[in-house]
């Protein structure tokens, strides 16, 4: 029996290359992501603690201090906000370029797992009409010739 060859199979071998390397584009805008959504995280703890700080303060000086600091945070919070939003539509670009290697890669999987049943099905009839044709030249050789005159 001949072995199966799927003549596009470079092509199915690309298109998974390709599939792996939106796999990891599309890892590295997540973890950029989450990245800044820790970034976010730390900064609201940071506003937490330093609100429950600041309620026990009384001098004036540290109360200026403290607002000046407040002012840091909200302007860091509304910068890692743009960068989030920023992060969120690369990691969507990402995503949709995923699913499309995805789509690809499982058009061109399908195509050989239909001509998979196809190599199948022509190997199994050309075995039967191998097996056919020994079964037929066997009981040929079996039965006795008759000769075509009658006496």
């Amino acid at each position: 029996m001949k072995r199966f060859n799927f003549s596009l199979q470079k092509v199915l071998d690309y298109r998974e290359f390709e599939k792996k390397q939106a796999q990891a584009e599309l890892g590295k805008a997540v973890s950029v992501e989450t990245n800044i959504q820790n970034t976010l995280n730390m900064i609201a703890e940071s506003r937490a603690k330093s609100v429950q700080e600041t309620d026990k303060m009384r001098d004036l000086n540290s109360l200026y201090n403290a607002g000046l600091y407040f002012q840091l945070l909200n302007q860091r919070r509304d910068e890692m906000l743009e960068e989030l939003a920023k992060a969120k539509i690369v990691t969507n670009e990402k995503r949709k370029v995923m699913i499309e290697a995805m789509k690809n890669v499982k058009v061109l999987e399908t195509l050989k797992e239909h001509r998979i049943e196809a190599w199948k099905h022509e190997q199994l009839r050309i075995e039967d009409d191998q097996i056919d044709d020994i079964v037929t030249s066997r009981y040929s050789f079996a039965e006795p010739l008759v000769s075509a005159s009658s006496d």
